[in-house]
């Protein structure tokens, strides 16, 4: 007979529209839905018997698994980073250190990156919009992409030999934007545009003087 307050398995049915997943029913009532590999692991089947300790054991562990189907689902829906996926997964409703348990499960797995995000972001941004090492350093940064790693990605990927040119397609494309402005305004107005795209002062000074050579002012 069994112990006092302990389940019995009365049955454990695929479900239907998830063959990946299982009904659990305890004493003749559904008590829970699980994974299969969780039937597997315990060996769940009609008649067995559940005590109360291995009946929280398997919700909680169907917890565990559900937070990184979670996770998951929004680490390969598009790249993300390990702060992006901690955000997510609290603003989802798990506590702090759930979020970070699945942020290890999805490093050790391949499936975050910070640095190879870094680098993906880098050469994609750059490729749709000329920016300087500033922009790009905040923009990681927001994204959570720790001090470390942007300073060695940006060291890697970053066109250094290129900052030039990419102050002056930047400088182009707002200059276009400019030519209703007076023209004591439009020189002042691109600076500070160049500032807020992340250029540094000696480049934008040098790109000044050359579009000041060029009569572009």
């Amino acid at each position: 007979m069994a112990e006092q307050n302990t389940f019995i398995i009365t049955s454990v049915a695929v479900q239907k529209n998830n063959p990946a997943r299982c009904s659990v029913f305890l004493n003749g009532v559904f008590a829970f839905g699980c994974s299969m590999d969780l039937v597997l692991q315990y060996n769940l089947h009609k008649g067995k018997v559940v005590s109360p300790a291995l009946r929280q054991e398997l919700l909680e562990r169907e917890e565990m698994m559900k937070l990184k189907r979670r996770a998951l689902d929004y680490a390969t829906y598009k790249p993300r980073t390990a702060e992006q996926v901690r955000r997510k997964m609290i603003e989802k409703g798990y506590a702090p250190e759930e979020a970070a348990f699945a942020v290890a499960f999805l490093e050790e797995f391949g499936y975050v990156d910070d640095r190879q995000y870094a680098r993906m972001f880098v050469r994609d941004l750059l490729a749709r919009k000329a920016v300087g090492r500033r922009k790009l350093a905040e923009e990681l940064a927001k994204r959570g992409v720790q001090k470390f790693d942007v300073e060695d990605v940006l060291t890697e990927v970053f066109p250094h030999d290129e900052i030039a040119e990419l102050a002056l397609r930047a400088a182009e494309k707002k200059m276009r934007s400019l030519e209703s402005k007076p023209v004591e305004k439009r020189k002042p107005t691109l600076v500070q545009y160049l500032q807020r795209q992340g250029f540094a002062w000696d480049v934008i000074d040098a790109l000044m003087r050359r579009l000041e050579e060029e009569g572009k002012f």
